[in-house]
């Protein structure tokens, strides 16, 4: 017997044994059909199509702050930046004829305009700051950093220190900019009687407020700035994304959220029918309320006496003045939501939904 024979034998190898052949593995995938995004409107994902992913991504961020409670938090906090306004530009309204240098003035023919109010500067710069972290923080915690999503409010916070230079020159930028066109269309003949229509039409109830011209003022002119704000944010809409998620600075974040929102108008347009949808309710509301007086006849009597119509028509005014102010703050945090969703997908152009819940995804095992 050979050597060779022996090692066969001893490895249970018989020669007379069948061979076994094993073929190569073949993985069937069915075949699927990719409609990828199209930024130039065309295809499946253009037109229509995206319009429906951006009111998809609206009542996605709306239903994520229903799911996750801990987003209220951001909008407590913007209560309170709402309320500091409103407080701080009744201060400024009390305070308007006070000796300190607090505007500047340009000679206009026979009179002075005036072209920047310093202390309204300040205040802005306060609210606008504080609103732009709030943002910053949203974003961070829920998009995260291309890492890991914080997993608490404070991590969220804690993530955007490293941008504060560039969160803080935005703010300054801003409020600089809010602060000018307040002074421009404050002064405006055309958009004062614009401004006085829509007043005396949605929000000016005859003996239902029952408040000092002072309060009033105070919330006149912070609507007024709060409108002013939130198209500065609208300008500035993937600002706060990019320097968050991408360490950018101001300029290059700039730079990089007009590209974006080229990419994502239609998306955005979505947003703002779902936005319209929710205004048009409490616009329709604030006319019934303003409109009250022609609706009883001009029965002043009714807004007059305490056992007709005063105290309910009090209850009712200051009522919905607080529910516009908590929409506004909810609505705010909505938007943050809607604004790091849409910022996704301006970035990798494709669907980016918003998660109702922050669950992480596991992944099947491969078998």
């Amino acid at each position: 017997m050979q050597i060779s024979e022996v090692i066969r034998g001893y490895l249970g190898w018989c020669p007379n044994a069948p061979v076994m052949r094993t073929a190569p593995a073949v993985l069937v995938i069915p075949s699927v059909t990719v409609n990828p995004a199209q930024s130039d409107g065309g295809g499946a994902a253009g037109g229509p199509g995206r319009i429906r992913r951006g009111i998809s991504i609206a009542t996605g961020s709306i239903k994520t702050l229903i799911r996750d409670k801990r987003l209220l938090w951001f909008s407590f906090l913007a209560g309170l930046v709402i309320l500091f306004l409103v407080v701080a530009e009744g201060w400024n309204v009390t305070h308007y004829d006070s000796t300190l240098p607090a505007r500047i003035f340009i000679p206009f023919g026979d009179s002075f305009f005036s072209v920047f109010d310093i202390r309204l500067f300040l205040i802005e710069g306060i609210c606008l700051s504080c609103f732009t972290l709030l943002l910053a923080g949203l974003v961070f915690y829920r998009n995260g950093n291309g890492v890991k999503k914080p997993v608490t409010i404070r991590e969220g916070f804690d993530g955007v220190n490293v941008n504060a230079g560039p969160l803080a020159a935005l703010s300054v930028v801003m409020a600089l900019a809010a602060t000018i066109l307040f002074e421009i269309t404050s002064q405006s003949q055309v958009i004062g009687k614009i401004e006085l229509g829509i007043s005396l039409t949605l929000f000016h109830i005859p003996y239902a407020y029952y408040i000092p011209n002072e309060v009033f003022s105070a919330l006149y002119f912070s609507f007024e700035i709060m409108v002013i704000n939130i198209v500065l944010f609208a300008i500035a809409l993937y600002v706060v994304p990019g320097i968050v998620l991408e360490n950018k600075g101001l300029l290059p974040a700039l730079a990089g959220s007009v590209t974006l929102v080229k990419k994502t108008w239609r998306e955005m347009l979505g947003c703002i029918l779902v936005l319209g949808a929710i205004l048009i309710p409490v616009a329709a509301i604030a006319l019934l309320i303003g409109q009250s007086a022609l609706l009883l006849n001009h029965d002043y009597d009714f807004f007059l006496q305490v056992s007709r119509g005063q105290v309910l028509m009090t209850i009712v005014c200051y009522g919905f003045l607080l529910a516009c102010g908590i929409l506004m703050a909810v609505g705010s945090t909505a938007t943050g939501i809607a604004i790091g969703a849409l910022y996704a997908s301006g970035r990798t152009n494709t669907v980016q939904p918003v998660p109702e819940r922050d669950t992480p995804v596991i992944a099947e095992p491969v078998r």
